[in-house]
């Protein structure tokens, strides 16, 4: 079914009230609230949530993978309900007076594949040893070229294609156990993340590249005939562009991790889905995520302790 984006009108706000609100730059409203940030490279670190980072109107929690505009900042950092959330934002009775410094609009990146390497050990070692995807799953992507490494540092690249073949996107992760690194290459449109589309009416929708190859290494049957993509986080993007371009897909099943911020992102995006009339479904892991899931079938010694359902 295809995706026809709706437009959500509010009551008690204008669509021009609402631009206002998501538009603040939340660096500059923290500090006015005595808040301390460390500038790293163009982002902000929010000191007080350390795994907190900002760019202008966009935060990332890293700790619960949620992030969002203004009025969602507002709602989960200071519990705050959406009429309350833009009160405070548009300098209403119930918030702090802000002014808004003057900011000249920031000129998106153009996206510039690094150096890929001609070696990709490292890249099999880390998919197939330590995240135990099946050597085939893997085969099939490296070949597809939509999994790369880079010559530097030898990350593992996550890419993304648009209609026309074209790289759009890379995520990268480090190929090292004990190094968390994971970044989206600058430039990188976001509706074009890492995917397989297949021939079918199905696809299912992950967080996370990893989430997704751990779960068709478990569910490998006829694999191929169906889709899958990474949403990159917990944005609806990638999912909306895979229903904009493929009109036989009519069924969506929302397979994010099984944690607080997975059951909201879930909520969120299934209502937006019913709102467009796309049928849609939730799957989710037994521990967490999908690759905890695989590592516990591999190894069962490392299940927490409770009884495993899948």
């Amino acid at each position: 079914m295809r995706y026809i984006p709706k437009r959500y009108t509010r009551k008690r706000f204008t669509e021009e009230q609402l631009n206002r609100a998501n538009n603040i730059d939340l660096a500059d409203m923290l500090r006015t609230q005595g808040e301390k940030l460390k500038k790293e490279g163009r982002v902000h670190r929010w000191m007080r949530y350390d795994s907190t980072t900002i760019y202008g109107n966009k935060w990332f929690r890293h700790s619960r993978r949620v992030g969002g505009g203004p009025i969602q900042f507002m709602q989960h950092f200071y519990n705050m309900e959406f009429v309350d959330a833009v009160k405070y934002l548009l300098n209403g009775e119930e918030g702090k007076v802000f002014t808004q410094a003057e900011h000249k609009p920031e000129v998106k990146p153009e996206f510039v594949m690094p150096e890929l390497s001609k070696n990709m050990r490292r890249t099999f070692a880390y998919l197939i040893k330590t995240r135990k995807i099946d050597a085939d799953i893997v085969q099939y992507f490296v070949d597809a070229k939509k999994i790369r490494e880079t010559e530097k540092y030898h990350n593992v690249a996550f890419c993304g294609y648009d209609e026309n073949g074209v790289m759009k996107q890379m995520h990268l992760r480090a190929t090292e156990p004990d190094r968390k690194f994971f970044y989206d290459v600058d430039g990188s449109d976001k509706q074009y993340y890492f995917r397989h589309i297949g021939d079918d009416n199905e696809v299912y929708a992950f967080e996370a590249p990893i989430d997704m190859l751990s779960y068709i290494t478990l569910n490998k049957e006829d694999w191929q005939h169906h889709s899958y993509v990474a949403l990159g986080g917990v944005a609806i993007d990638a999912l909306k562009n895979v229903l904009e371009n493929n009109p036989n897909i009519s069924k969506v099943y929302l397979c994010l991790d099984n944690d607080e911020a997975g059951d909201k992102t879930t909520e969120r995006i299934g209502n937006e889905l019913t709102e467009n009339g796309v049928e849609w479904e939730r799957y989710h892991p037994a521990f967490k995520d999908w690759n905890e899931d695989l590592k516990v079938i591999r190894n069962p010694e490392t299940a927490p302790d409770f009884n495993m359902t899948m």
